[in-house]
């Protein structure tokens, strides 16, 4: 009997040290781990992934300012647009690292229907360390006008600035749409194309390359021809179009009919309706910015109001 008892135990032995063995090294992992939390990859977190045109989408990073501040040098964001007014700037989405200030939060959008995206690359020691990217799509939009709705009673202000980079520049250009209502309560819809520059400590440089930017009749031409292939694709051809001499525009007597929203009559400050188009919910209306000879300025617009007939 003594010697099965010895067997038994011989046996069941080996268990006993194994499982004691395991539970040390099960121990051990636990407190490295508590000492050595795993780290996790910086990502992108989008408020959403599907908008209308112009519509903004928020982009967040997903670790502390402390985390990032430990694990980065520097963070560049890479896309085709911001929801930002590039006159104004806000620190309130950045912090300081290596005395540059790094975006944690972006408004993101985009005018083009399709696909399209935005990533991150990070740098530590000057090598790069980790990037992630999203994907968001822009649909047609299902709006009164764009993603506009003429029975929402407030102001809307809605942006496109091209790039995401923080490189600085002192000049550039921008889209900004805005919905308002005259003393009437009757809304309307500007949508327009418009350039910015800085001047710091006496520098005009900034102004001077925008002066250049569309000094030629063939370049502002280029802002009339992307409203007119824009507002096509969306919205199907056009009522009324007129591509002669731009003084010379037949198109405001039926601007007026449609239109509650005043236009210039002053020159050289007058504006030229020179394209209307008739949708089942809007009237919109390609306007010149002032005449042929209006130099440097003779830029364009796009007014929509709700349809009357």
């Amino acid at each position: 009997m003594k010697s099965n008892l010895s067997f038994v135990i011989s046996l069941i032995l080996p268990f006993i040290v194994l499982l004691s063995s395991c539970n040390d090294q099960n121990q051990e992992m636990n407190d490295q781990n508590q000492m050595n939390p795993v780290q996790k990859n910086l990502k992108i977190t989008a408020s959403k992934l599907v908008i209308e045109p112009f519509d903004t989408i928020v982009l967040r990073l997903n670790l502390s300012k402390e985390d990032i501040k430990l694990k980065y040098d520097s963070i560049f964001w890479i896309g085709d647009g911001q929801a930002a007014d590039p006159t104004w700037n806000s620190l309130d989405s950045t912090i300081l690292i290596n005395n540059q200030y790094v975006a944690i939060k972006k408004c993101v959008t985009d005018y083009r229907i399709g696909k399209h995206k935005v990533y991150i690359k990070t740098y530590k020691n000057k090598v790069a360390t980790f990037s992630d990217s999203i994907v968001f799509e822009v649909i047609n939009p299902k709006g009164d006008f764009l993603s506009f709705k003429w029975d929402v009673q407030k102001n809307e202000y809605l942006y496109f600035t091209p790039n995401l980079t923080q490189e600085y520049k002192n000049f550039g250009t921008y889209l900004w749409l805005i919905k308002s209502f005259d003393s009437n309560n009757y809304p309307s819809v500007r949508f327009e194309f418009f350039g910015w520059c800085s001047i710091v400590n006496s520098d005009n440089s900034g102004k001077i390359n925008l002066e250049k930017l569309y000094d030629t009749k063939a370049e502002r031409n280029t802002i009339r021809q992307f409203y007119h292939d824009y507002i096509t694709e969306i919205y199907g051809k056009s009522t009324f179009l007129y591509e002669d001499s731009i003084s010379q525009s037949p198109l405001r007597q039926e601007y007026e009919k449609r239109f509650n929203y005043k236009i210039g009559t002053v020159k050289p400050f007058a504006d030229y309706p020179l394209e209307i188009w008739d949708t089942p919910t809007a009237h919109i209306a390609l306007i010149s910015i002032g005449n042929d000879d209006y130099i440097n300025t003779n830029w364009y617009k796009v007014i929509a109001e709700p349809r009357k007939f």
